[in-house]
């Protein structure tokens, strides 16, 4: 088990014994009135005058408050709301952020020596080191603790942050620093949903970090190997918290590894298969990180409009958002890891109903002309036409074995229809990958729980429904009658919005639910590692 972890658990167990920290009232939302003394103040003034000893931040915020204390009262104590906000540092995880950002081994010793020693100094230099970590946790929980400039350029650098100064004094004078506090989070439904969720998962789970490698079974496995798999899967389903023992009966086994396999965006089919197998091999430790990087992820977002279309490669969904109430949610496959979506923001400007399909350069000369040399007939058995000048080129014409990537200058284009790559309708946003929305002839890959097998464009299940509510949303311009009747008549034809659809693909590996619980994804593009280093730099192991 790492230190962070080992950390963790011993700073709770020692604050459920520490009187001064534990309130049976820090819940409640009490306005103290706080009287201090001059000397107090002077000594808190003189303190913070101290050459090097705080920052600007932290000096015009206690000028502004008359240099009394924030987080302790009259009596030199640690105030309710002071208890409050001490007990979020301690469980900052829940928040997706490492507890060791926040000094807690030393704001536990100032606690523990003011409720020792009550004394002006005791009390100023536990005030003074709370007020510090409330500007940092402040902004790691609306904007973010990573660098987006460098690491996700195209979406810029973190979005600016508040006047702490004069949001903690306002929040203090108002009475309601914690609630306050907590509306710097992101009010994305996503963000808390997946919030509440980590919490819930933190108070299940225990992070273990070491793993147990789990095989999956196979058809052909040996009744050796069945048995292996069998007692790995529940040592595993222990690990994880999902059964109690490796001793229970088949029937609390089967139970447990179902829960699981919903909870990692798996078939709920009981069985230990590959991707289960790859879930199960995996710790608690891991699993809590790519929840605090998604969590992160959403810090980033900024200023979405009201009503918005989600697209999350790495939960293969897409969602209709109005005021952040989910309103319609799709199945979706996206691209392969040699094939990546690309995350963008952007708007469906329009829809074209029986498309033809411009094939991609990559494409056409990886693909289409290779087979196209080994079976002059492929093209036109699998409906494509050739193009030169806009114009349509007898198949007959082109001599395969003469042609290569270097001189084969035609547009491949398939024509509309069922066998088309993009189904019977697209939709269209700008972007420089040329990606989009659209329908597809191979309806069975929805039912795939890894849906990585596009080009790099994003297939929609039942694309109708997508089309239906665009044009709901857009008044009495079009019907989806008319969609249909189009495509009946195999017909192409666009369908300009009126009113553009707001965009944003992202890719996030972990999602809450309604119910409280946190689905995983696996991070089929290896993306998240980066993050989670960046996030939980590794200490040293000590012995404890």
């Amino acid at each position: 088990m790492s230190f962070q972890n080992i950390l963790y658990i011993l700073l709770c167990f020692s604050l459920a014994s520490c009187s001064s920290v534990v309130s049976d009232n820090a819940s409640e939302k009490v306005i103290e009135t706080l009287e201090f003394s001059s000397n107090l103040k002077a000594s808190l003034k003189g303190y913070i005058a101290q050459p090097n000893s705080e920052s600007p931040q932290i000096k015009k915020v206690y000028d502004m408050n008359k240099f009394a204390p924030f987080w302790v009262n009259e009596r030199m104590e640690l105030s309710n709301v002071g208890v409050e906000f001490s007990n979020i540092l301690f469980k900052s995880m829940h928040y997706g952020l490492d507890t060791m950002r926040y000094d807690v081994i030393e704001l536990r010793d100032k606690i523990n020596g003011l409720d020792e020693i009550k004394s002006d100094i005791s009390a100023i230099e536990l005030d003074v080191l709370l007020t510090v970590q409330y500007f940092k946790f402040s902004n790691d929980i609306s904007r973010g603790i990573v660098d987006t400039s460098l690491y996700h350029p195209e979406f810029g650098n973190r979005k600016p942050s508040k006047d702490l100064s004069e949001y903690l004094y306002a929040s203090h004078k108002e009475g309601n620093i914690i609630e306050k506090l907590l509306d710097l989070e992101p009010q994305k439904d996503e963000y808390k949903k997946l919030q509440a969720g980590l919490a819930l998962f933190l108070t299940n789970h225990t992070l273990v970090d070491s793993s147990l490698k789990v095989h999956a079974y196979k058809k052909k496995s040996s009744d050796a190997d069945s048995i292996r798999t069998y007692k790995e899967a529940k040592e595993a389903l222990v690990l994880h918290d999902y059964i109690v023992s490796n001793q229970v009966d088949d029937s609390v086994f089967l139970k447990g590894l179902q829960a699981f396999q919903i909870n990692h965006g798996l078939k709920p089919d009981m069985k230990v298969g590959k991707n289960t197998a790859k879930a199960l091999s995996g710790n608690p430790f891991e699993f809590y990180k790519r929840a605090a990087v998604s969590l992160e992820k959403w810090k980033w977002v900024d200023d979405w409009k009201d009503e918005y279309i989600l697209a999350n490669i790495a939960t293969y969904k897409l969602k209709f958002y109005k005021d952040e109430n989910l309103m319609q949610e799709h199945k979706v496959v996206v691209g392969t890891i040699g094939n990546k979506t690309p995350e963008l923001d952007s708007e469906i400007e329009y829809m074209v109903a029986y498309p033809f399909w411009t094939v991609p350069k990559s494409i056409r000369n990886g693909e289409l002309v290779p087979k196209s040399k080994k079976d002059s007939t492929y093209l036109s058995r699998n409906n494509y036409q050739l193009l030169k000048g806009g114009k349509v080129v007898e198949m007959s014409s082109v001599y395969w074995k003469n042609i290569s990537n270097d001189n084969f200058d035609y547009t491949v284009r398939q024509r509309g229809g069922r066998s088309n790559a993009l189904g019977l309708i697209k939709f269209y946003f700008k972007n420089k990958h040329s990606v989009y929305f659209h329908d597809t002839p191979s309806k069975g890959k929805f039912l795939n729980d890894i849906r990585a097998y596009s080009h790099g464009c994003v297939r929609v299940d039942e694309p109708m429904k997508l089309a239906e509510y665009l044009l709901a949303r857009d008044g009495e311009i079009f019907q989806i009658d008319s969609v249909q009747a189009t495509i009946d008549k195999r017909q192409r034809k666009t369908f300009t919005l009126k009113n553009n659809m707001p965009v944003y693909i992202r890719y996030i590996t972990a999602e809450g639910d309604e119910e409280g619980n946190i689905r995983f994804y696996p991070d089929i593009y290896r993306k998240e590692k980066e993050l989670e280093e960046i996030m939980f730099p590794i200490a040293e192991e000590i012995e404890v």
